[in-house]
């Protein structure tokens, strides 16, 4: 059975470009436009292998508090980060939860390397390091 993936972005045309070819691919893909609206699914128990999310988002919360969130109420959950504005989530991600970094304008085979890369590594090897480098 193949993943489920909570993708959270609010350009809606990114979010209907990446979930389609995330579901062109196989995965089972859960949309949300901001971290607000991800947060209540992640509340209600609904269970995601990967989280894919955009750190400036609207709302209360960023990607980054979203990550923290999902984080601790699924711990094994994969995460990646994703942003055109490097140097800015660099300098907010101190303290984030472990991800990858997946940097904006990404190409369709970037995305899909970035999820088949993400799921395939042990939870526990991805402790440590920088959140937003993934080193």
């Amino acid at each position: 059975m193949k993943p489920i993936i909570l993708f959270v972005e609010d350009d809606r045309d990114v979010l209907a470009v990446g979930m389609a070819t995330l579901e062109e691919a196989g995965y089972r893909v859960q949309g949300a436009a901001s971290a607000d609206i991800a947060a209540i699914l992640l509340e209600q128990g609904l269970r995601f292998d990967l989280l894919i999310t955009d750190i400036v988002l609207p709302g209360k919360l960023d990607g980054f508090g979203l990550a923290d969130l999902a984080h601790r109420l699924v711990p094994e959950m994969r995460i990646i980060y994703s942003s055109g504005f490097g140097e800015v989530a660099r300098i907010r991600s101190r303290g984030a939860v472990y991800g990858e970094f997946l940097p904006k304008p990404w190409r369709l085979d970037g995305l899909l390397h970035s999820v088949a890369a993400s799921l395939r590594h042990p939870v526990a090897a991805l402790s440590g390091g920088d959140p937003i480098l993934g080193r």
